[in-house]
């Protein structure tokens, strides 16, 4: 069956309009449970009461409110906020290039495929191309359903992939979280992260090898529920420790575990191991500790 488009727009890019249809790109397969009856497995209905009437009303009595302060509301007529409402006008202007690693993954929000008309293919390839070659993203305003998105559109599979974003005050600051900036780290064990970043690396993301495990599981059970089978309870993984206390030992028995040489390292620690030993592990010459040479 072929994809349909959610929508129509057109790049534009200097003087050139280039017509496209957007698709959506993604689709949350997430679990999601009905609340029903337990006694008759009915679906049950949500009722909208109003506590100073103590009784439950219909939806045409019903008027939007915003809330400028604390409890304190001012209302909006249908009528009204469709006159604040952005004119969609279809177009994805272009307002400046600049390159993917300078875009930020926190600020994306949806995405959208970016397919082009029978006409518009030669320009599209044009951009599509061009973009590719320069390692280049666009970023754009356009105009959805009535609501103005800041996007970017970016080379995605040869052709174009178009990504909702995030307004700059819509993103959480991370000023007032502890994220250990004072804190110091040894260059021994920072060669061991690395070592260990390095036997874990691959060249390319491939997202097949991740799954939901709990849906799956779900959607397992339900079948056998449905069976008139019993659903088989999964066993609980160890608990893993979230303190490690011994952050060298852990990352050495890390890559020791994964079957890389530990030949190379050095048998100690170097000084800054050493504050680390137990007190009356260390051998400390009697000659520098003050003390006097046993003659024969």
């Amino acid at each position: 069956m072929p994809a349909r488009p959610i929508a129509n727009g057109s790049i534009s890019f200097g003087l050139v309009s280039i017509p496209v249809k957007l698709f959506t790109a993604t689709r949350s397969k997430s679990i999601s449970f009905k609340l029903l009856h337990a006694k008759d497995k009915s679906r049950i209905q949500q009722r909208i009461y109003c506590p100073v009437d103590d009784a439950i009303i219909d939806r045409s009595e019903l008027v939007r409110g915003f809330e400028i302060e604390k409890n304190t509301f001012v209302t909006f007529t249908d009528e009204e906020l469709k006159a604040l409402e952005a004119k969609d006008d279809h177009m994805i202007d272009i307002s400046e290039f600049v390159p993917l690693a300078q875009v930020d993954p926190v600020y994306f929000e949806n995405s959208y495929h970016l397919g082009c008309e029978k006409e518009s293919a030669r320009a599209y390839r044009l951009l599509t191309n061009a973009m590719e070659e320069m390692q280049v993203v666009a970023l754009a305003r356009y105009t959805m359903r009535n609501k103005e998105y800041e996007v970017v559109v970016r080379p995605y599979e040869k052709g174009l992939m178009l990504h909702t974003m995030y307004y700059s005050d819509e993103v959480v600051g991370v000023s007032d979280i502890d994220r250990g900036q004072e804190v110091a780290t040894g260059q021994q064990e920072l060669n061991l992260a690395k070592r260990l970043i390095k036997d874990l690396a691959e060249t390319k993301f491939d997202p097949t090898k991740y799954k939901d495990n709990f849906r799956e599981r779900v959607v397992e059970a339900a079948e056998r529920k449905a069976e008139g089978q019993e659903a088989v309870e999964t066993p609980g993984a160890e608990p893993r420790k979230a303190k490690v206390i011994d952050l060298y030992g852990a990352l050495k028995a890390s890559l020791e575990k994964r079957g890389v040489k530990m030949s190379s390292e050095k048998a100690g620690r170097g000084a800054s191991a050493d504050a680390e030993e137990p007190r009356e592990k260390r051998r400390v010459p009697r000659a520098a500790a003050g003390g006097r040479s046993r003659r024969k």
